[in-house]
């Protein structure tokens, strides 16, 4: 299991992170869980896809995991270009905004 905590996507078992391999902003980088540091390798930005009519209501933030229920959104690099989280096959890879679905997520 994994939890949105301060800029960090971090495994709630072990406490590693969601990093950009090898810190290189390309196209297609894949994405490993790395021991945490300060890099910006390992710092993402939760930006929802919808648009929220009205301010949460109680029980809709699910503060243990930092994330909205069911609202889509895309985790973005904050490395240089913000590329997307992706899923190309079997792997999580650094992609530039497309609009196709594997770049947005959900919590459930």
């Amino acid at each position: 299991m994994w939890r949105f905590e301060d800029e960090y996507i971090t495994n709630i078992k072990t406490g590693a992170v969601f990093e950009v391999s090898g810190g290189a902003d390309n196209e297609d980088q894949k994405i490993i869980s790395w021991t945490k540091s300060t890099s910006d390798s390992q710092a993402w930005e939760i930006i929802y896809a919808d648009v929220m009519p009205d301010p949460p209501k109680k029980g809709e933030l699910n503060k243990e995991f930092g994330l909205y229920v069911q609202r889509p959104f895309h985790i973005v690099s904050a490395l240089g270009t913000h590329r997307y989280l992706d899923v190309i096959g079997s792997n999580v890879v650094l992609k530039t905004p497309n609009g196709f679905n594997t770049q947005v997520w959900y919590f459930d």
